[in-house]
């Protein structure tokens, strides 16, 4: 099992629009589409980042989990997404460490991958989202 990379940063804008301006006309960084993913409830928008991306995470209903954290937090990196080569094998080291883990089996995710996250009680308050490319 193995940590690849920082796969992306989730940042939850309170104004989409003008984050989505910063990030694109202000650094000059790469629009590269953008993503409903309807069982979350929310809309995603990518942003190339050498390696890595940012995915700016706008609400499509009042009970997103991402509208619950602009609601508490206000704007903000909601989380840090990390690449690994199996995320089912990694749900089942962690959660065999005592981890608590928010989803106990994969589940997809934008760009066709699967996904997971760790509940920030086991990580000292960061959201942290395990990543599994469709390739890998």
């Amino acid at each position: 099992m193995k940590i690849k990379s920082v796969n992306h940063l989730g940042i939850a804008p309170k104004d989409p629009q003008k984050a989505r301006e910063f990030f694109a006309d202000r650094l000059g960084l790469e629009a590269s589409g953008s993503e409903n993913v309807a069982d979350q409830k929310v809309s995603v928008d990518f942003f190339n980042c050498g390696e890595s991306r940012l995915e700016l995470l706008t609400p499509t209903e009042e009970t997103s989990p991402i509208a619950t954290f602009l609601e508490k937090k206000g704007s903000g990196i909601h989380h840090v997404a990390l690449a690994v080569d199996n995320v089912t094998e990694w749900i089942e080291h962690l959660k065999a460490q005592g981890v608590e883990m928010i989803d106990s089996k994969p589940r997809s995710g934008a760009h066709n991958t699967l996904i997971a996250f760790v509940h920030p009680r086991s990580t000292g308050g960061v959201l942290v989202e395990l990543v599994q490319e469709a390739s890998a």
